[in-house]
Formats: structure tokens, C-alpha cells, sequence
């Protein structure tokens, strides 16, 4: 179907943007699409990887637009939700307003009531309709983007929640759910009241492979090609014929040591020295440094311990071909959309405290990233297989079906933080319509909660004295604040029965505090660790918590006195590299710590403001890594922790000082910095 027949339905001038776009014909799960999107039906699109589900959604939200709807996408990352963010903008030339949301959880939002389409993700949506943003009222069109992540550990219940309090909230709103195929679609659509289309058409066929004992067998088309070859020849063969190669490793350790292996194939056919500089311009570490080695050579390494801006250098790289293999974990195979014409799985097992197969669906995603629409006639994926795993490769993975999508709210901890929220936000005001609302779940749809489930939940929450129980709920002050600020109420009960017991905390039992909770990823400890006891020890009478050494908990409070003692560094202004070095972690994992205990930092603040306890002025400390003394001059933009301490150490530690040095300034943090920065205080009146 061409676009132009879209006109009478939309306009010529969507049309025009589709063109723009190189969008001039629409696949065949997109045609079988467009009745549904036409009637306004329900629907749920469970077709592969590149396979074009966005633009379906995007003529749903603009139609929906048009008629002066409102319209919702959700995503499962943040990144994710960047990138739909600046696609989405291409229909601002028609007047439809973009905007996107993935910030402070205690925010509202309140710029975007006038944005027609607004990109978040599930945790932001859910805290935004808990921190009453009215205009999500206005929402008459809700996308869901990866749907089948409902099936996911840890977000997929907060999406499930969030879906189910959207309908109860507009019963009428639009649902459009877009998913990799699974076996029980069908069921997904029943719960959401939707008609599905399912189908396993692609734009770029995918053929796969086994590559076993040196051997590649290539099954296509019924026929099964043959040829002796290694790894390495595996990888040349596609990047000397103009294709990238994405390789998807069980570790970070195995992905760097095999990203460099592979530079020294891929030096052979480009080289990408400016990339390498942006790398480095992030952070010079050690890591940083080995990776840019590799990204000069044409390959790169992709996991969770790179910085977000060094992830997006070395996407972009790949994406543009001066990158020509990157070897990654399987957490890219959910994110960002990196196809490659050839995608190879080095091993169908994971590490995780012990050895286990993956599943099948996880699989099927990385494969899916094969065949790079366009530019692919086909895409190849590769298992490396030994030979006893060589049959189950063949009938699980690459002939078999991906598990079904199984809720995952049953989970106590789930309830508990979802409860509180539902009584809160006035959804249950007594247990059956608590129940009620949890029958219109997907998980009422596939298991049975028990009564007795939801009222061990309501009797935690009234002995945290966050609801009170009679015959109705009704939520406490606490409880109120706990679930605006979106953390666990076990976090929430930790703080608060804290600050009762000490009417002031310092540095490091604020810090460990922070940790003790259930919210924060704690550093694991390693054998050479000892030195976490013993400044246990010293720091004994500071700390508010302190298990006997023979107690069950004890390790566990040594993992969060490490990472109480990491962001002690953080704020005391050590070196990021040393940081790193010291603690064994990378300068993503730091970044991640930062934030997350920046958050609960103003949780805990909140709290306190509300409830009494002195605390130490952290929030903003952690944010930017500094001593009190420098948090004047890094509210400046474009001072951050190093151009702050210099000018500090220079006697420049105000504001009113900047100005009053102007002429220094420059020698300090170079002269466009200190352009820039004065440009910025030209209004500031001391």
C-alpha cells in the first residue's frame, strides 16, 4: 500500500512527512494494522523487531491528535524514550506539540498539558498520576511500547499496574500495545479488551546459524549451508563485505577482552579517532581508555558500567558504520534499536551467582537485531554452540517459541508498594475495591490472589503507620508522602523509624542510611574487602545500625557500609577514576549509585522536614560530588566539581567573586568555560 492512499483518511501533509522520511509504502503487518487504527479499536501488534510498530503508533496518536485527543508512550528506558522523543518531533512541522517526561518523581510535569504526545516511561507515569498531574486526565490514547515487558522481574509490574490504573481511571481511552510475538498474545488482547495482529514477517528475512567446533551451518530456507570456519573469519567475512557485526557476550569482562580481540580484525577496514576523543572527553579512566583503544580500531564494548553519553557515542558509531563490531551484554538487546547485519550469541548461558540457560524470548530479541532494513538483503544469527548443546540451540532456541508473558505483581514487596499507591491515589478505599482493582489485572487474568495476601499487606502498612484500618483505608500522612516521593514503604518505614529514634544523623550514618534500604544497589564485597570491617569497627558509635558479627545480616550490612563509604568519596571529592579503582566499579555503576542515592537523599530530606531530624545537607552534595563549601559555585551552569575547587582554592567562592575576578576567571577553567559562565551571571546583582 503506497502512502499516498493515507491522505483522505489523515492529510497530504502527513503524507509529505512519511515522504520526508523515507517512508513511502507501508509493510504488511502495518496495512493489516490500519482498519483497526481507523475504527479506533483496541489493538496489539506482535510482530519482530523492525518490523515498523512505531509507525502504526505514530499514525494512531497523530489521527487521535487530530480529533484533539491526547496521547501517551510508554517505554521501558529512559533512553529509549530519548530516542521516540526526537522521531516523534518530525510531526511538530504539522503543529502537534511533542513533549517528553523521565525525571524527579515528585514532579508534575506541569509544561506538559499542552503537549499532544508525551514520551515517558512506565515508573514516570505511574509517579506523575501519584503526584496528581491533572492533565493526565486528558490522556485519551495510551501506547505501550514493548509490552511483552510486563513479563520482566523488575519493571514489568509497574507497567501492568500502570495500564490497569489508566483504565479505570478512562474507561474509553485508546490502548495500543506494541510486542515482540509470543505464544499468548491472544490472552494479552483478551485482558486489554483489544484485537491483536501477529505475525512473523519481516522487512529483511532472518536466517540463522550455528557455529560449532568450527563448523557454521546456515539454515535457509529449508537448506543447510555448510563451510569450515572460525569466529574470527565469521566476523571478517561481514565486515569486509561493508556489514557490521553485533555480538552479544555473557559478561562485561568477556565483552571488553573480546572487543579488543576484534580490533585488531576490524583496523583492517576503518578507523574512528575522533569517536575515540569523544570517549575519552567523558572520562579518561581505565576502562575509558581501553575502550577507546578499541573504538580508534573500529570496534567498541557495550554494558551497564559505561557512562550514558560514552553508550550514545559508541550507538551513534555503530549505527554510522565507523564502528564495525561491537560486542555488548544482552541489557542492549531491550534497548535502543542497533540492528547489524549480523548478530552472533556467543553463549545460550548466563552467570548469575550460577550458571543458567537464558530463555528462548531473550534470544529471539537479540536475533532480532539482524538485517538492518534498507540496507540488508538478509541478517544473519549466529549461536556458538558446543556440540552437546548443539541440538537443544537448533529445537529450543531457533525452532522454538518464546515463553509467555506471566505477570509478576504476585510478589509481596509488589503489593506493598502498589497498595500504598492505590489507597493514596483513591483507587481502594477498602479492601473489595482494592480487591476489584486487582481483578482487573493481568495477573487476576492468569493466577488467584488470596485475601489473606492483600490483608498481611494492609496490616504491614498499618503497623508502619502509613494507612489506618477500620472499615475503610485511609491513608496517613506518611503514607501519603511515601508514595508521592515513589519509593518502597519499607524504605519509607526505615527512614522514618530512624529519625524517631535520633534526633541527628552525620555524614556517614546518613550515607549508610540511605543504603540500609531496600531502593539502593548495594557493591558487592569481595574477598580482599577486609578493610569494610574494619572501618565498621571505627565507625561504630557513628552508625545507627550495627549487627553482632555472627548475625545473618552481618554481610549484608558490610555491602552497604561499602557502599555508604563509596559516596563518603563521592562528596568528599575524590577522583572519580580512584573512586572507581578503590571500590572495583565502573564510571557508569558510580553514576547509577549517584543517582539513585541523590533520590533517596530528597526522600529522606522530605521525610525529615515533615517529621523532624537533623540531617547533613546531602542531596545536592551527592548530585554533584562536592563539600558543602562548593555549593554555590556549582549551581553556576558549566561549573561542575573540578572548576569549582579550583576556583575555590583561588579564593573565588562566590558568585559576587566570579564577577569581581572576571579577569582571572579564564586561567582558571579556560577562557570559553569562563565566557560562558560570566555570559550567564551578566543579571546576577550580589
Amino acid at each position: 500500500m503506497r502512502v499516498e492512499e493515507l491522505s483522505n483518511a489523515f492529510s497530504s501533509y502527513v503524507v509529505e512527512i512519511l515522504k520526508e522520511n523515507s517512508i513511502n509504502e507501508l509493510f504488511p503487518p502495518q496495512e493489516s494494522a490500519l482498519p483497526f487504527i481507523l475504527q479506533r479499536e483496541n489493538l496489539i501488534l506482535a510482530v519482530p523487531t523492525a518490523s515498523g510498530k512505531t509507525l502504526i503508533a505514530e499514525l494512531a496518536m497523530i489521527l487521535e491528535t487530530i480529533k484533539g485527543g491526547k496521547c501517551l508512550y510508554i517505554t521501558p528506558l529512559r533512553a529509549l524514550a530519548s530516542e521516540k522523543f526526537e522521531s516523534f518531533r518530525k510531526w511538530e512541522k504539522i503543529g502537534v506539540e511533542v513533549g517528553i517526561s523521565t525525571g524527579d518523581y515528585e514532579s508534575t510535569d506541569m509544561h506538559l498539558a499542552d503537549c499532544d504526545i508525551v514520551v515517558t516511561t512506565a515508573e514516570k507515569a505511574d509517579s506523575l498520576m501519584r503526584n496528581r498531574a491533572n492533565w493526565l486526565k486528558d490522556i485519551s490514547c495510551l501506547v505501550v511500547d514493548e509490552l511483552h515487558l510486563i513479563d520482566s522481574e523488575d519493571r514489568g509490574h509497574t507497567l501492568e499496574v500502570l495500564i490497569t490504573k489508566m483504565r479505570k481511571m478512562k474507561p474509553e481511552i485508546w490502548i495500543l500495545g506494541l510486542s515482540a510475538t509470543a505464544p499468548n498474545v491472544s490472552e494479552i488482547a483478551e485482558w486489554l479488551n483489544a484485537k491483536f495482529i501477529q505475525s512473523s514477517w519481516r522487512p529483511v528475512p532472518l536466517y540463522y546459524g550455528i557455529l560449532c567446533e568450527k563448523k557454521l551451518e546456515i539454515y535457509r530456507d529449508g537448506v543447510v549451508y555448510s563451510a569450515k570456519k572460525s569466529f574470527e573469519e565469521i566476523v571478517e567475512d561481514c565486515i569486509s563485505e561493508g556489514g557490521g557485526v553485533l555480538v552479544f557476550e555473557s559478561t562485561r569482562r568477556y565483552a571488553e577482552s573480546l572487543a579488543e580481540k576484534l580490533s585488531k580484525l576490524s583496523a583492517k577496514y576503518c578507523q574512528a579517532n575522533e569517536l575515540a576523543n569523544q570517549i575519552l572527553e567523558e572520562n579518561d579512566g581505565e576502562m575509558s581508555r581501553r575502550l577507546a583503544e578499541c573504538v580508534k580500531k573500529g570496534s567498541a564494548f557495550h554494558h551497564a558500567g559505561l557512562l550514558s553519553e560514552q553508550r550514545r557515542i559508541v550507538e551513534e558509531g555503530f549505527r554510522k558504520g565507523k564502528i564495525k563490531v561491537l560486542v555488548a551484554t544482552p541489557t542492549l538487546a531491550a534497548g535502543v534499536n542497533l540492528p547489524a547485519r549480523r548478530v552472533i550469541v556467543k553463549s545460550i548461558y548466563r552467570y548469575d551467582g550460577y550458571s543458567r540457560r537464558i530463555k528462548v524470548s531473550e534470544f529471539k530479541q537479540m536475533a532480532g537485531r539482524a538485517g538492518r532494513p534498507g540496507m540488508d538483503e538478509i541478517g544473519e544469527a549466529i549461536v556458538i554452540a558446543s556440540k552437546k548443546d548443539k541440538e537443544i540451540v537448533l529445537k529450543d532456541y531457533i525452532n522454538g517459541e518464546a515463553e509467555k508473558i506471566i505477570s509478576k505483581l504476585g510478589v509481596e514487596s509488589k503489593l506493598r508498594f502498589h497498595c500504598l499507591s492505590l489507597i493514596c491515589d483513591g483507587f481502594a478505599g477498602d479492601l473489595e475495591s482494592l480487591k476489584e482493582f486487582f481483578n482487573s489485572t493481568l495477573f487476576a487474568k492468569q493466577s488467584e490472589l488470596h485475601d489473606f495476601e492483600l490483608e498481611r499487606v494492609l496490616r504491614q502498612l498499618e503497623n508502619w503507620e502509613m494507612i489506618e484500618l477500620s472499615d475503610e483505608i485511609i491513608p496517613k500522612k506518611l503514607g501519603i508522602l511515601v508514595s508521592k516521593l515513589y519509593i518502597d514503604p519499607l524504605t519509607g518505614f526505615i527512614f522514618y523509624d530512624t529519625l524517631k529514634k535520633f534526633d541527628e544523623l552525620s555524614e556517614i550514618s546518613t550515607l549508610h542510611l540511605i543504603c540500609r534500604t531496600p531502593d539502593m544497589e548495594r557493591l558487592s564485597l569481595r574477598k580482599d574487602d577486609y578493610w569494610v570491617e574494619d572501618m565498621a569497627f571505627k565507625l561504630r558509635n557513628e552508625l545507627t545500625y550495627y549487627p553482632s558479627q555472627y548475625s545473618v545480616d552481618y554481610d549484608w550490612f558490610l555491602e552497604e557500609l561499602k557502599t555508604a563509604l563509596c559516596l563518603k568519596d563521592w562528596i568528599n571529592e575524590v577522583d572519580e577514576n580512584e573512586i572507581c579503582s578503590r571500590f572495583l566499579i565502573a564510571p557508569g555503576d558510580l553514576r547509577r549509585l549517584i543517582e539513585t542515592a541523590e533520590w533517596l537523599a530528597h526522600a529522606l530530606s522530605r521525610i525529615a522536614s515533615e517529621f523532624g531530624g537533623k540531617l547533613p545537607r546531602l542531596e545536592e552534595r551527592i548530585r554533584y560530588g562536592i563539600k558543602e563549601e562548593l555549593l554555590e559555585l556549582v549551581s553556576i551552569r558549566n561549573i561542575g566539581r573540578v572548576r569549582a575547587r579550583k576556583l575555590y582554592n583561588a579564593g573565588i567562592k562566590t558568585k559576587a567573586d566570579i564577577i569581581a575576578n572576571r579577569s582571572r576567571i579564564g586561567k582558571l577553567i579556560g577562557e570559553k568555560i569562563a565566557e560562558k559562565v560570566l555570559r550567564d551571571l551578566e543579571s546576577f546583582k550580589p
